[in-house]
């Protein structure tokens, strides 16, 4: 994605974030060379370039040597990229963050769930639900008819007494 900085220039994510290390690098006193124990000097020249792209690892490792959390880096380039100050990029950040949160879209531990995918998600939802109508005496024929589901849905998980999965 491309966004005009505000002396007109379009701007890459990944120039963004390389301009954005080498000014945390800068500000820190340090030169490429006192880098070396997280990326190559002339590696980091070419991320600083935005001529690079930079792995998790990579970026973990150089934000270490900092002293700064990689998800700031990340959140300051971002904000460039957009051609936003950090003030009001942080503010609709914030806005969505906790939007995020209440709709379960992010959580502080990990949802086990998710691992199924939505296939695997709507499976053990019908198998539920099947299993309940099952106990309350509908038919399958009901049952398919009732969760809007094909007979061979149904039929998958009559009786399968898989209450624990």
């Amino acid at each position: 994605m491309l966004a005009l900085w505000p002396c007109g220039i379009e701007m890459e994510h990944r120039e963004a974030l390389g301009q954005v290390l080498r000014e945390i690098r800068v500000a820190s006193g340090l030169n490429r060379e006192d880098c070396a124990s997280a990326v190559s000097r002339d590696y980091l020249a070419s991320v600083e370039r935005g001529t690079q792209s930079i792995s998790v690892e990579k970026l973990r490792s150089l934000c270490g040597c900092f002293g700064i959390k990689p998800s700031l880096v990340i959140f300051a380039a971002e904000a460039r990229s957009a051609g936003v100050n950090l003030q009001e990029y942080q503010t609709g950040f914030d806005r969505q963050f906790k939007e995020y949160i209440l709709a379960g879209k992010l959580r502080s531990e990990p949802d086990y769930a998710a691992s199924k995918g939505v296939r695997g998600k709507r499976t053990e939802t019908n198998r539920k639900a099947i299993q309940s109508l099952q106990s309350q005496g509908f038919t399958k024929a009901e049952i398919a008819r009732k969760l809007g589901v094909g007979s061979t849905t149904v039929d998958r998980h009559w009786g399968s007494g898989n209450d624990d999965v």
